[in-house]
C-alpha cells in the first residue's frame, strides 16, 4: 500500500475517532444533569419543547450550520452532511445507552470528562482537514471572520448558542430549558482544551496525515 493511501486511511480513522469522541462529550454534558454543552443547547431546548429525539433535532441544526458557512466557503459542502449525520447517530446511541449519575461529585467528574472530551473530538476532526464537524466548522470560521483562532470562535459559538437557546426556552416555556453552570463551565473551558490540544497535537497530526 502506497504511503499517501495510508495517510488517507490514518485520517479517516482518526476523523471517525474524534467524531465518537465528540458525540460523547456532548452526552455525558447532557447527562450530568448540570446543563448540556453549548455546542446542542439550542437543539435541545427545541427537542424538549416540541418532543423530538436530541439526535434528529441537532442534525437539523447542523443542517442550518452548514448553510451559515457558505458566507467563508461557498462550495456546499456535502461531506457535512454526512458529518452532522454520523455525530447525531453515535449522539442517539450514547444517549440511549448512557445513564446519568446520581451523586454531585460524580457529576461534576463527569463534566469535566465531557468537556475534555469535546474539546478534544472538535480540534481532532478539524485538524485531519478533511471536512469538520458543522458546529466546529462555524466556530473555526466564526475566529477567523474576527482574525482569531477556532478557540476564541469557539468561545464565541457557545455563548451566541446559550443566548439564543435560553431565548427559545423563555419564549417556549417561561424557563431556561437545558441550561445550567454546567452549559456556563463548559462554554468557558471548551475553547480553551481546543487551544491546549492543538497547541500539543495539531502540527503532530498534520505531520502524519499530511498526503505529501
Amino acid at each position: 500500500m502506497q504511503e499517501k493511501q495510508k495517510k488517507w486511511i490514518l485520517r479517516i480513522a482518526l476523523y471517525l475517532i474524534g467524531i465518537m469522541v465528540l458525540a460523547l462529550g456532548i452526552t455525558l454534558n447532557t447527562k450530568t444533569n448540570l446543563g448540556v454543552s453549548p455546542i446542542i443547547s439550542m437543539p435541545y431546548a427545541v427537542a424538549q419543547i416540541f418532543g423530538y429525539e436530541t439526535g434528529t433535532a441537532v442534525f437539523v441544526a447542523y443542517l442550518i450550520f452548514i448553510v451559515l458557512q457558505i458566507v467563508k466557503f461557498p462550495p456546499f459542502q456535502l461531506l457535512q452532511v454526512a458529518a452532522s449525520y454520523l455525530t447525531s447517530a453515535f449522539i442517539t446511541i450514547f444517549d440511549r445507552i448512557l445513564q446519568a449519575p446520581d451523586q454531585m461529585g460524580m457529576r461534576l467528574l463527569v463534566l469535566v470528562l465531557a468537556i475534555i472530551l469535546t474539546g478534544i473530538g472538535a480540534a481532532a476532526t478539524v485538524d485531519v482537514n478533511i471536512v469538520p464537524n458543522p458546529a466546529d466548522g462555524l466556530a473555526r470560521v466564526l475566529g477567523e471572520c474576527c482574525g482569531k483562532n477556532m478557540g476564541f470562535g469557539k468561545n464565541l459559538f457557545d455563548f451566541s448558542a446559550i443566548v439564543i437557546s435560553l431565548a427559545i426556552g423563555f419564549i417556549g416555556t417561561g424557563r431556561p430549558v437545558g441550561i445550567g453552570i454546567g452549559t456556563v463551565i463548559a462554554m468557558v473551558c471548551t475553547g480553551r482544551v481546543i487551544a491546549a490540544f492543538n497547541h500539543f497535537a495539531k502540527k503532530k497530526i498534520e505531520e502524519i496525515t499530511s498526503p505529501e
